[in-house]
């Protein structure tokens, strides 16, 4: 399935609506929204099903369990939020890096929501310093690559701490 760059964007957009727990829009939008996806290319029996909701009345609340299931289908499956921090940091990093998650949303969650809960790991900080604290340090602000390699690098890092406290397990 070949998705256009504008209909990836809306996608990453409403993950990082799902990883902040607040989904915006209609459910109306959700449908036309998955009938967009049946013309890329995906079809199943929830892609069908929240189509159906194009003409429909309602909330993004009522339709939520479709929207998740269609989510994963299109690779972009919701962060599990209720996992250990360094696992959701480690989902949440890769998912900027990969572009599937938009980098402010993504950011603003590592730094306000994951920083403190894993003990304030450097990675996150030079983030935060990229995003808040660019002009004491340089002229121009951070592009989405440099964001993204710092996202990469908090992944790696997520990804190391994950095994050395499996291993500090066995």
């Amino acid at each position: 399935m070949e998705l256009s760059p504008e209909l990836r964007n809306r996608l990453a957009e409403l993950r990082g609506d799902l990883l902040w727990g607040r989904l915006s829009g209609t459910a109306p939008e959700a449908g036309w929204l998955a009938c967009e996806l049946i013309e890329a290319g995906l079809d199943s029996p929830e892609v069908w099903e929240l189509a159906g909701c194009a003409l429909s009345i309602g909330s993004m609340t009522e339709v939520e369990p479709l929207i998740r299931e269609v989510m994963t289908e299109s690779g972009f499956p919701p962060i599990d939020v209720q996992r250990t921090p360094w696992e959701v940091a480690r989902d949440v990093a890769q998912g900027i890096a990969e572009g599937t998650l938009p980098i402010g949303k993504g950011a603003d969650f590592l730094i306000l929501e994951l920083r403190d809960k894993c003990d304030g790991p450097e990675e996150i900080f030079w983030l935060m310093m990229l995003i808040d604290d660019w002009e004491a340090v340089r002229a121009t602000p951070p592009s989405d690559d440099e964001l993204r390699l710092q996202a990469r690098k908090i992944a790696d890092a997520a990804t190391d701490r994950l095994e050395a406290l499996k291993d500090q397990d066995s």
